[in-house]
C-alpha cells in the first residue's frame, strides 16, 4: 500500500458569503453554506451506506462543492449570475433539504468542513467530479483539449472489482445516422458506412472517432457522445470509455464508467471511504498535488 500523504494547510482564500444561482429559471442570492448543503444533497444519495460512511461521503463532497463554487464564481456573469443549477455547473435542488432523509447528515458535514477548499498554486482548483471513472480517470486536456492541468490527470483507479460497472447500449444504424444529422458538427448525409475509434487517450477513452458516410470526418469522443445522447437519451452512452461493434443493422456500444472521467470519481471515492480512507486522503488521490485551505469569509 502506498504511504498516506495528507493535504497540507495553506493560506486562506477569499470566497464571498453569498453567490447568485440560476435556480428553476430564477436568479437568487444563496448563502454559500446553504449552497453547499443543497448541492451535496443533489449530487449524492448514499442510500445503502451506514451513517458513518454517509457522513464522510458528505464531508468529501462538501469540500468539492465549496471548492467548485470558489473557482467558478462568475461563470455565468454575462447572463447575470454566478452558477447554474444543472450539471453544467453543479446540481442545485434546494427542495431536497426538506425531502431528503439525509438532510441532517449533509448539514452537519457542511458545518464540519466549513470554510475548507482545495487549492493548487494558491488558487481554488477546478474541482471537477463525475459518477464513475470506469477504472481510470482522464486528463482534462485529453478530454477537452487545452493545456494540461497538473491536478486533473490520468490515473488508474486501483480498486477491486466490481467497483466500476460495465454498461451496454445499442441503436439501429438509421437511429445513429439521424442523430448525427441533427448536429452540424456530425452531419453525415444520406449514408452511414462506419464509425471506428481512431484514437484513445491514456485512460482508454475514445479520443477521436472516424465517421464514414456521404460526408466523412473525425470527431472528438465527447462530441459524439453528446450528439448521440441528445437523440437516444442522456443515459445511452454513459461515458466515452467504450468499444463500437456493428452487428447487422445495429451499432452496439459497450463500456465502463459514467461521466467525463476527469477529477474525482464518486464511485471510487465511496469504495475508498468504506475501506477506511479519510475524506482528505481520497481528495488527494483524485486531485494530486492539491492542498487544503480555508476561505477568509468564515475564519
Amino acid at each position: 500500500m502506498r504511504p498516506v500523504v495528507r493535504l497540507q494547510p495553506a493560506p486562506a482564500i477569499d470566497l464571498p458569503d453569498r453567490l447568485q444561482v440560476s435556480s428553476a429559471g430564477k436568479v437568487v442570492w444563496v448563502d454559500v453554506q446553504d449552497y453547499v448543503i443543497d448541492t451535496i444533497l443533489s449530487e449524492i444519495s448514499p442510500v445503502d451506506e451506514t451513517v458513518d460512511i454517509a457522513a464522510r461521503l458528505f464531508e468529501l463532497q462538501a469540500i468539492v462543492s465549496r471548492t467548485y463554487a470558489a473557482s467558478h464564481m462568475g461563470r455565468h456573469r454575462d447572463e447575470g449570475f454566478d452558477v447554474c443549477d444543472s450539471t453544467h455547473c453543479q446540481l442545485y435542488q434546494p427542495a431536497r433539504r426538506r425531502t431528503s432523509r439525509f438532510a441532517a447528515l449533509a448539514t452537519a458535514a457542511a458545518q464540519r468542513t466549513r470554510s475548507q477548499v482545495l487549492i493548487y498554486d494558491a488558487r481554488p482548483i477546478e474541482a471537477l467530479f463525475h459518477a464513475d471513472c470506469g477504472g481510470a480517470t482522464a486528463a482534462a486536456d485529453a478530454v477537452w483539449g487545452g493545456m494540461p492541468v497538473p491536478y486533473l490527470r490520468h490515473a488508474i483507479d486501483e480498486l477491486p472489482e466490481p467497483t466500476h460497472r460495465p454498461w451496454r447500449a445499442s441503436a439501429t444504424a438509421a437511429q445513429v445516422r439521424a442523430a448525427l444529422n441533427d448536429d452540424a458538427r456530425t452531419a453525415v448525409g444520406r449514408t452511414l458506412q462506419s464509425i471506428v475509434i481512431a484514437s484513445r487517450d491514456a485512460s482508454g477513452r475514445a479520443a477521436g472517432l472516424s465517421v464514414r458516410g456521404e460526408r466523412s470526418y473525425t470527431v472528438r469522443g465527447d462530441v459524439l457522445r453528446a450528439v448521440l445522447n441528445r437523440a437516444l437519451g442522456d443515459r445511452a452512452l454513459l461515458s466515452t470509455r467504450f468499444t463500437i461493434d456493428r452487428q447487422g443493422a445495429n451499432y452496439v456500444f459497450a463500456g465502463t464508467g459514467f461521466g467525463h472521467g476527469v477529477g474525482l470519481c464518486q464511485r471510487g471515492a465511496a469504495t475508498r471511504i468504506r475501506r477506511g480512507d479519510s475524506p482528505t486522503d481520497v481528495l488527494l488521490t483524485y486531485y494530486q498535488g492539491a492542498r487544503l485551505s480555508t476561505t477568509a469569509a468564515h475564519q
